[in-house]
């Protein structure tokens, strides 16, 4: 069976391809922890459970620190008790337990699963200064040689840090990978709060696409998203950290399944990609694996299958389609077009009302739907005239209509599709 893995950029720079030239849509979700504090079994369990719901690529840590916690000291081992290096020195891998790692990314691309990995996280540069340029590098060529034939493998250098001062141990880890793997697998940054890949590393050979966290202020993803999309050169882009659902933490709170759909749909129609997290997955907590069907989870299923139905990685983000109503922050609605007008998409994200411009489909008549972003039901909207004429220069009567979310709803998808012919 072939499964479908990133492994290249698009000639545009703005999506992933894979192996056979075509589009890769990352949904990915966010287990930092896989590699250490999960036992074999726990994460066979995990992944399972994440490639029946339709995630596509899993986020996790080799060395990690418990969450960034300033109180935690010393290194992870892994569940059998092994500790990636030797002696705390990142230039002496230890073997033993990459035989763990070697084990769960075979499995994951059985399961048609992605792993995006960061060989440490950031806290053992920035806080524990265990790296230095020279140890980087080496750990970092000792991973690319080792992982080199992996197809379902991607890096991530960083982890949750800002790196001012580190940008010397940043650049030497991601060069020894590029080095280790003859540029088989992709390369991008992790920063942190309200941060981008873009701000530190934009002009570096080994970044390949942006990484954003936002934390808690998800309201911002639009325009983040929007921002490093339009940064040339051009790259994808990943809310690679959004607000975690049920997360705690958040002044902006509560995390609910609301605000992870809002969180996908806004990177979504940004032009962008989305990794899912759960609290209490990503924390590894005592109960995580009760939390494996949790409402959020069930939901990104929901919302993969939406995106499917249309040519996704044509997308083009355009919010004139909105004559009224685009809203802002908390509220922002969104649309996106196909590049020759066959399509529109409205992403409303809470119960409202838009004008939309029915001109902006190249199309004489349109049909609408509404489809839940909670459920993926789907409702008959109506047919409506655009009055515009496929080949026409210039349309002479611009024709707006009221869109309103469906009652009980608490957001919507909106989608205008031509009904005309399609024209040689």
């Amino acid at each position: 069976m072939f499964h479908s893995f990133p492994t290249h950029i698009s000639p545009d720079g703005r999506n992933f391809l894979d192996a056979q030239g075509q589009p890769f849509f990352w949904l990915g979700d966010t287990a930092w922890s896989l590699l250490t504090r999960y036992t074999p079994e726990e994460a066979k369990i995990y992944l399972e459970n994440r490639a029946r719901r339709g995630f596509t690529v899993i986020q996790c840590v080799v060395a990690w620190f418990e969450g960034s916690q300033k109180d935690m000291k010393g290194i992870t081992a892994n569940s059998a008790g092994e500790f990636p290096w030797f002696e705390g020195d990142p230039a002496q891998p230890n073997p033993r337990f990459f035989t763990q790692v070697d084990a769960l990314l075979a499995y994951a691309e059985q399961l048609g699963l992605t792993l995006a990995v960061l060989p440490t996280w950031g806290n053992y540069v920035t806080d524990e200064m265990l790296f230095t340029p020279e140890n980087a590098q080496t750990y970092g060529r000792w991973l690319g040689e080792r992982y080199r034939n992996a197809p379902n493998l991607v890096w991530i250098n960083g982890g949750d840090c800002l790196p001012h001062d580190f940008e010397s141990v940043f650049d030497a880890l991601g060069e020894g990978l590029r080095e280790g793997d003859n540029g088989k697998h992709l390369i991008t940054f992790h920063p942190c709060h309200l941060h981008s890949s873009s701000q530190y590393f934009n002009n570096r050979a080994w970044l390949d696409f942006h990484l954003i966290q936002v934390w808690t202020d998800w309201h911002k993803v639009y325009p983040s998203v929007l921002a490093d999309a339009l940064t040339p050169p051009r790259r994808p882009v990943v809310v690679g950290e959004g607000a975690y659902e049920n997360g705690p933490e958040y002044p902006r709170g509560p995390i609910t399944p609301l605000v992870v759909r809002r969180q996908a749909w806004w990177a979504f129609m940004a032009g962008g990609y989305y990794t899912y997290g759960q609290n209490h997955i990503w924390r590894a907590s005592s109960n995580w694996l009760d939390m494996l069907d949790t409402t959020g989870a069930v939901q990104m299923g929901v919302f993969r299958q939406t995106v499917e139905l249309v040519p996704w990685w044509e997308r083009i983000p355009d919010q004139s389609i909105i004559e009224e109503g685009v809203g802002d922050g908390e509220t922002l609605n969104a649309a996106i077009r196909a590049p020759d007008g066959r399509w529109v998409m409205l992403y409303l994200s809470s119960r409202t009302h838009v004008l939309v411009r029915l001109e902006k489909l190249c199309a004489s008549r349109a049909h609408a739907s509404w489809i839940n972003p909670a459920t993926g039901e789907q409702r008959d909207a109506g047919v409506y005239e655009t009055y515009t004429k496929p080949g026409f220069r210039q349309v002479r009567t611009t024709h707006f209509q009221w869109f309103s979310t469906p009652q009980f709803w608490e957001d919507a998808i909106l989608l205008l599709e031509s009904m005309d012919e399609p024209t040689l």
